[in-house]
């Protein structure tokens, strides 16, 4: 909790295992027992913010009524993205860099879960193999969305609303026809 709040207000320079540890209130050997390293900290963080992911994902599907899976896992994803962009980027490097074996876990855990949603509103569609394969064109548009989106602004500044909404609305006219 204390690397992600520190994450939050001072971006990745900030964060050290020292800082950690004082605003966690422990000893530094507290945080050093936990994590070996700086990288293997990066990587427990990258691992909690695919699972938040996952969550923000599936909550906003449960929640959906009547709307199509696409269009709430795409504006939970998204908005993830804007309110969190320094996690999403570590969450990202971490993921490229490292291929540790903890963080692609999570990560295939929060695709599962968009995968589910998308492949709930294809179904009727397609066959159950092309809805899996709009899943993952689906996914790699989301990290693709977001690397054009957090290239554009501030460091630590997320996309805005509009852009996003604007984008979202866009793939499902392209794949739904709406």
């Amino acid at each position: 909790a204390a690397a992600r709040d520190i994450l939050q207000e001072q971006g990745r320079a900030g964060l050290s295992l020292r800082a950690i540890a004082e605003r966690g209130g422990v000893a530094p050997g507290t945080v050093y027992y936990h994590y070996a390293d700086k990288a293997a900290l990066l990587a427990g963080l990258a691992v909690d913010g695919f699972r938040r992911l996952a969550e923000a994902m599936r909550q906003s599907y449960e929640a959906r009524g009547d709307g199509s899976g696409l269009r709430s896992i795409g504006f939970a994803y998204l908005n993830f993205l804007r309110e969190k962009p320094e996690l999403y980027e570590l969450m990202y490097e971490a993921l490229d860099a490292g291929r540790r074996q903890d963080v692609a876990e999570a990560e295939a855990e929060a695709f599962a879960v968009a995968r589910a949603a998308i492949v709930d509103d294809f179904t009727g569609q397609h066959s159950p193999d092309l809805a899996h394969k709009i899943a993952e064109a689906i996914w790699a548009w989301g990290r693709g969305i977001a690397a054009v989106a957090l290239s554009r602004g501030a460091p630590g500044c997320g996309p805005q609303r509009e852009t996003l909404e604007s984008a979202v609305e866009g793939l499902e006219a392209l794949i739904i026809g709406r």
